[in-house]
């Protein structure tokens, strides 16, 4: 027997390695791609309506100045609440005003 030429069941082995090592290079290609995009996407926001209800109920500010306050004191740290909910919800389209937001009704 020639031992230069590989039997059938060496090529198996070789293509079932191949097979698993192409295999989990495109996992990690995909993982890494979902990573990146996650880590790309900016965190989701509450609803105005719902995000007025929430300050209003843990914080209670009733000017502009004080929800600032909040901001740079760093006691509003939910990623969930905007810092800027004038500008986030006012490019929404769902702004009304700050005296609405801090103490304008919430429903319910």
């Amino acid at each position: 027997k020639n031992n230069d030429i590989p039997d059938s069941k060496s090529n198996r082995i070789a293509s079932n390695e191949d097979e698993q090592l192409s295999w989990r290079l495109a996992k990690v290609r995909l993982e890494e791609a979902n990573t990146r995009s996650f880590l790309k996407r900016k965190p989701l926001k509450l609803s105005y309506a719902t995000s007025q209800k929430w300050i209003q109920n843990n914080w209670a500010p009733t000017t502009k100045a004080e929800f600032e306050d909040l901001v740079e004191n760093g006691n509003l740290r939910t990623p969930y609440i905007s810092k800027r909910p004038e500008e986030y919800y006012g490019r929404r389209g769902e702004w009304i005003s700050w005296d609405h937001y801090l103490l304008g009704g919430c429903g319910g």
